[in-house]
């Protein structure tokens, strides 16, 4: 069931309403959980779900850095599926890209 819902918020993050909905209603943290402690398939959606986050809004990508995120992301980009370490290497750059940018 968890992996279920994991797959609807990374369908909702791919259009800004739901990206939106995702950041307003404090669902980045349930999503860095489920990085972290869930199933090799709800890892691969909830990164996948981060990584629409952050490559479309710097200020969900702030909270998805404040987060705590870049410990399970890396830690996915090395043990994940292929699927779950593409998106967690792309996800844990652009993060760092958003927030290096934000220090210039």
């Amino acid at each position: 069931m968890v992996d279920k819902a994991v797959a609807v918020l990374a369908n909702l993050a791919t259009i800004p309403e739901g990206r939106t909905a995702i950041g307003q209603e404090g669902r980045i943290p349930v999503l860095v959980e489920v990085v972290e402690l869930g199933s090799a398939r709800g890892k691969e959606y909830a990164a996948a779900a981060l990584l629409q986050l952050c490559t479309n809004s710097s200020r969900f990508c702030i909270m998805v850095l404040q987060g705590g995120a870049v410990p399970p992301l890396v830690a996915l980009s090395q043990s994940g599926t292929p699927r779950a370490k593409e998106k967690a290497l792309l996800s844990y750059f652009r993060s760092q890209r958003h927030e290096n940018a934000g220090r210039g």
